[in-house]
């Protein structure tokens, strides 16, 4: 039996490493092709009978069985690359948001991105996943009201996948009393809305003396009452959502501060490359004397200029918490490098989330 030389083998390994690279990037081209086939005649991307069948068909192409399983396996691995390549495809123009049609999230997402296809969550752990499964390019969230303060959900969210903040947008919100079509102010007994809403809005119901029930979010609480049929429940929420739900507006502008404004963050998969006049930090200090203090000269000492300060319990470490730090000011290269490591004594988690600027209602 005659050996090949190793340099010879190597050589033909290569040549037909060549050609796999080849048809790889033919097989995905052709993978993106289907995708678009099926986004545009609403067909499902994933088709897991088919998938089956190709694994199925792989094996028998194989002629030693002891090869059989081990290409099934890199088919497989294949196939999930190319998954990958199709949620990213059709993730494009796709906007994830909280709530439904109506909720302030889907507005605000609307104003942003008007000519986005905007996807609907349930919960923002499931905008969060989103985002990260690439079945969204971006995800609009609030993170904080003027008057009701912050949307603890979304810190986690922040904590605990790896997004970053691309843009941040404050937008003006006017909440109203929305009833049915029969109902009156005297009428009204039962109010339903996002917890934040009910508080906003404090005033107005104090003297109303009615009964506050919270909902997961604005529309929802409208949806609600239109479908109860009861007029002695109301619903608060923004003025769009009466046309939307066969509703009537009761009372408008009921927020107790008329300079009501929610910060919305906008989070995508991927480090925003434009330049920004803020940045975002996330970091939880050790507990030794002066760690914050230390942390924020440190921060300081960057040349960065620290707005935001906003502190978290750390979900399965009692009594520990970690911080948003919002800060003027943007960090690059060697520089982030630099200041992420003299973090480093002092800081048990510290974790970049971009630079981004920050549009004010007017602008959008």
């Amino acid at each position: 039996m005659i050996v090949k030389e190793l340099n010879e083998i190597r050589k033909e390994i290569d040549a037909i490493d060549d050609q796999l690279a080849a048809l790889f990037e033919a097989r995905l081209n052709l993978v993106l092709d289907a995708a678009r086939y099926k986004d545009a005649h609403g067909l499902p991307v994933f088709d897991e009978s088919r998938e089956k069948i190709v694994l199925e068909k792989g094996k028998d192409r194989i002629q030693n069985p002891e090869f059989k399983e081990d290409f099934a396996t890199w088919l497989q691995q294949l196939m999930d690359l190319a998954k990958k390549q199709e949620r990213e495809l059709l993730s494009l123009n796709t906007v994830a948001y909280c709530g439904v049609e109506g909720a302030f999230a889907h507005s605000a997402a609307g104003r942003l991105f008007p000519y986005a296809n905007l996807k609907s969550c349930s919960s923002f752990g499931k905008v969060f996943k989103a985002v990260t499964r690439h079945e969204a390019q971006y995800g609009v969230l609030p993170l904080e009201n003027s008057n009701s303060g912050l949307v603890g959900e979304v810190l986690d969210g922040l904590m605990n996948y790896p997004v970053f903040i691309d843009q941040v947008a404050d937008v003006r919100i006017k909440q109203c009393l929305l009833g049915l079509e029969e109902a009156e102010l005297s009428d009204i007994q039962w109010v339903y809305s996002k917890d934040q809403a009910l508080w906003q809005s404090k005033d107005f119901l104090d003297a109303l003396h009615v009964q506050t029930v919270p909902y997961p979010n604005t529309a929802m609480a409208a949806q609600y009452v239109a479908q109860t049929g009861d007029k002695t429940k109301a619903a608060i929420g923004a003025k769009e959502n009466a046309q939307l739900y066969g509703l009537k507006v009761l009372a408008e502008n009921i927020e107790s501060d008329s300079s009501n404004t929610t910060r919305f963050l906008v989070i995508s998969a991927h480090e925003n490359t434009e330049p920004g006049d803020h940045c975002g930090l996330l970091i939880s200090v050790n507990s030794t004397v002066g760690s914050l203090a230390k942390a924020i000269n440190v921060i300081s000492a960057f040349g960065l200029n620290m707005d935001s300060l906003q502190s978290r319990p750390r979900k399965g470490h009692p009594f520990e918490y970690f911080f948003y730090v919002q800060a003027e000011g943007d960090l690059k290269g060697q520089n982030l490098e630099a200041c992420m490591q003299a973090l480093g004594p002092v800081c048990t988690i510290r974790r970049w989330l971009g630079s981004f600027s920050i549009r004010k209602d007017e602008e959008l």
